[in-house]
C-alpha cells in the first residue's frame, strides 16, 4: 500500500513538472508574439504619423504661399527645415518605443525559457524526495535470520 502511495507522489511530482514546463514554453511563445505585435504596430504608428506630418507640412507650405512668404530663403525655409526634422523625430519615436517594448517582451519569453531547466531539476528533485520517503530505514528487507523461516519448515524433529 505504501508503494502505491509513493508512486502516486512521484507520478504526480512527474506530472506538476510537466505542467510547469508546458506553462512555461507557452509564457514565452506568448510573449514572442505579443513583441512581434507591439513591433507590427509601432511600425503602422510610424507609417501614420510620417503621413500625418506631410500632410501638416504641406498644408503650412499651402498657407505659406497663399500669403505671398516666399519659402524656399530665410526664416520661411529654416522653419520649414525644422519642421521636418521634428516630424522625423517624431515618428523614430514611436519606431524606438515600440522597440523597447517589444525587446521586453521577448526578455520575459528568455527568462520563461531559462526557467525550464531549473523546473526540470526541481521536479527531479521532488520526485526522489517523495521516493526516498517511502524508502523503509535501516536497510530493511533481506538482511538477517529472524521472521518465520524457521517454521516454514514444519515444527521440531
Amino acid at each position: 500500500m505504501e508503494a502505491v502511495g509513493m508512486a502516486m507522489q512521484v507520478a504526480g511530482a512527474a506530472g506538476g513538472t510537466i505542467a510547469k514546463v508546458q506553462e512555461a514554453d507557452l509564457t514565452a511563445k506568448g510573449l514572442q508574439a505579443e513583441a512581434r505585435s507591439i513591433e507590427a504596430q509601432a511600425a503602422f504608428d510610424e507609417t501614420q504619423q510620417r503621413r500625418k506630418n506631410r500632410l501638416i507640412l504641406g498644408e503650412a507650405n499651402a498657407q505659406a504661399a497663399a500669403s505671398g512668404v516666399q519659402i524656399s530663403s530665410g526664416s520661411p525655409l529654416l522653419l520649414e527645415l525644422d519642421r521636418v526634422k521634428q516630424a522625423e523625430i517624431e515618428a523614430l519615436s514611436i519606431r524606438r518605443a515600440g522597440s523597447i517594448q517589444a525587446e521586453g517582451r521577448r526578455y520575459g519569453a528568455r527568462l520563461a525559457r531559462r526557467s525550464i531547466p531549473w523546473t526540470i531539476l526541481g521536479g527531479i528533485l521532488q520526485g526522489g524526495s517523495s521516493f526516498m520517503k517511502g524508502m523503509p530505514v535501516g536497510g530493511g528487507g533481506s538482511s538477517g535470520g529472524s521472521g518465520t523461516a524457521g517454521l516454514v519448515g514444519g515444527g521440531t524433529k
